[in-house]
């Protein structure tokens, strides 16, 4: 590999989806302490990057594409780079230019920020040859959001701690609408209200264990056994998203979905089914309705790994 040379790179940047979101309690330092089941998704961003050595000993980056509308210093694939940079043993005399062309609606609980950043973190790993440990790539991560160690690998999982501590699962799949009304919910407030459920019972993932084995048991266990506590306090503080939420759910339980929920913190929302046929009435019925007109909906699935 001649590093001197340009080098253009490129990869798919997945948004998530929570199957379930529990809070089971609150560290000192004001982490909030999760246990979720996150699944990378077939609806994504696209992230490319060209990389050169520059003679400055400085580290140049620069931005095209659809986040230049975001602030530079709260930028996530900004941050990510020069985070890289600084833990790799490389030197920093590199010029970087990030475009991210965007599919994922932002402010959704879709991950699609942290995903972002955790690509850049993995393009620059592979270009530069594992310059950085594993656990340091984790840490990096970490550092920029609770979500962006979930990116660094492939698979669905169930994700505890504040997100660090990732449980690959790999028999999770299904047809997906997402729909993302609009309107946003800003996570530190979802996060912050004193409403909020900070003591679920403690899920272990042996719960899962036999029902994964089979992707329509774990389903039905889901439903039955969790929720996603950020539902309730978003659909206090927001009328209008629980009247949305209430017309996407008429909409799409006629087709015998295996899970409806909102993502996340929010504001997106979704329907899993077995089927392709379910999802397409699904997706026709939504279509269909005048009070979803303003929103986006989306047509995707679990991504396997």
């Amino acid at each position: 590999m001649n590093l001197n040379s340009l080098a253009e790179l490129s990869a798919f940047s997945p948004a998530k989806i929570n199957l379930f979101l529990h809070i089971t309690g609150r560290r000192a330092d004001g982490y909030h302490l999760l246990q979720s089941i996150f699944c990378p998704i077939t609806l994504g961003d696209q992230v490319s990057m060209s990389v050169q050595t520059n003679s400055s000993g400085e580290l140049v980056v620069q931005r095209s594409g659809d986040l230049v509308h975001i602030p530079e210093e709260i930028d996530l694939t900004v941050r990510a780079c020069k985070a890289y940079y600084a833990n790799a043993n490389i030197g920093m005399g590199y010029s970087v230019t990030i475009h991210v062309r965007k599919q994922v609606p932002e402010q959704a609980g879709l991950g699609g920020g942290s995903s972002n950043a955790a690509t850049v973190l993995r393009l620059l790993q592979q270009h530069h040859e594992q310059a950085v440990t594993p656990e340091q790539l984790i840490a990096i991560g970490q550092a920029l959001g609770a979500d962006v160690p979930f990116f660094l690998q492939d698979s669905s999982a169930f994700v505890e701690g504040i997100g660090e501590v990732i449980t690959p699962i790999q028999s999770v799949s299904g047809h997906l609408i997402v729909y993302k009304p609009p309107l946003s919910c800003p996570t530190p407030k979802i996060f912050s209200d004193p409403q909020l459920t900070r003591n679920s019972s403690d899920v272990k993932i042996a719960v899962f264990d036999s029902a994964r084995r089979m992707n329509s048991e774990l389903m039905a266990c889901l439903q039955a056994n969790t929720q996603n506590v950020l539902q309730a306090v978003v659909a206090r503080n927001y009328p209008e998203w629980e009247q949305q939420f209430g017309v996407f759910s008429n909409c799409v339980a006629r087709f015998n979905p295996q899970l409806i929920r909102m993502s996340g913190s929010g504001s997106a929302m979704f329907a899993l089914f077995a089927s392709p046929s379910q999802l397409s009435n699904a997706m026709a019925a939504v279509a269909d309705a005048p009070e979803l007109q303003r929103g986006q909906w989306f047509e995707c699935k679990v991504k396997s790994s």
